[in-house]
């Protein structure tokens, strides 16, 4: 099977640098030509899934290129974005001014710090991983697209490569895909960031 994994198109929030995390927000004119190019430029031959996260802007990702293979897509809130809480429609400058104490403490240790009202990196993590495993585990078609925002994305990058690269490292550009090779339960990076 061949996965193809992308992240979702331009948003305003992304434009304005705020965290978003579960605000549910729509693209934007470049986000929206993003998709397009993205159902332009992932040519899929056998049979294909297409999943997205619960979120708005990566349905309308996935809109172009499902429609364009005459598929259903599929949602699912386990690929959702990590909840930000009370930080979500801020920008760091504001967080900082907000919360300057809490905002120290996430700098510092960011994967182990959770923010005010905010989901834990250990409870996003098994969330999308739990998510992960009952698509792959169901799934007998050809290829498995699924559109996710950048730190889900870089969960299953992790995951999948028992990587220990740096999380914030890890690189998923808007509108962009990786392709992997999906061969009894092995994974092998065929291209990224397309």
């Amino acid at each position: 099977m061949k996965i193809y994994l992308a992240r979702h198109g331009e948003t305003p929030l992304n434009q304005q640098r705020k965290f978003y995390g579960s605000l549910d927000v729509a693209l934007t004119a470049k986000g929206i030509a993003q998709a397009q190019q993205l159902a332009d430029h992932i040519v899929l031959t056998g049979t294909t899934t297409f999943w997205c996260s619960g979120q708005r802007h990566a349905r309308q990702t996935l809109e172009p290129l499902a429609a364009r293979y005459q598929q259903p897509l599929h949602q699912q809130a386990a690929f959702n974005e990590k909840g930000f809480g009370a930080w979500e429609g801020l920008d760091a400058d504001e967080i900082q001014a907000a919360y300057p104490q809490a905002w120290q403490a996430w700098l510092a240790t960011p994967l182990s710090y959770t923010p005010p009202a905010a989901e834990s990196f250990a409870a996003f993590r098994q969330r999308v991983l739990t998510g992960w495993q009952q698509i792959i585990t169901n799934t007998t078609t050809t290829n498995l697209v699924l559109i996710a925002h950048l730190g889900t994305l870089r969960v299953l990058d992790q995951y999948l490569f028992a990587s220990d690269r740096v999380f914030w490292d890890i690189r998923f550009n808007a509108g962009k895909y990786t392709v992997l090779d999906w061969q009894a339960g092995q994974v092998k990076l065929l291209a990224r960031n397309l």
